[in-house]
């Protein structure tokens, strides 16, 4: 019975675990938004590797071609 009357007493109070909840969420949510925020850079950075990629192998291939192997 006094375990009841303690439910009624605290409703509207968030619990510990209520809390934590909301703190790891406001957490994810500050993460999620530097993420979306670093975006622009992540993909200018990975177009430039690809790029880079593209080249290296280019430069591979005509060696090769010059050097008389095939690949």
């Amino acid at each position: 019975m006094v375990g009841w009357i303690r439910r009624l007493v605290r409703r509207g109070e968030p619990t510990p675990g209520q809390r934590a909840a909301e703190g790891a969420l406001d957490r994810a949510r500050e993460a999620r938004q530097a993420a979306e925020a670093r975006r622009p850079l992540v993909e200018a950075v990975a177009e430039r590797l690809r790029a880079t990629r593209a080249e290296n192998h280019f430069a591979e291939r005509i060696k090769a071609a010059l050097e008389g192997g095939a690949q």
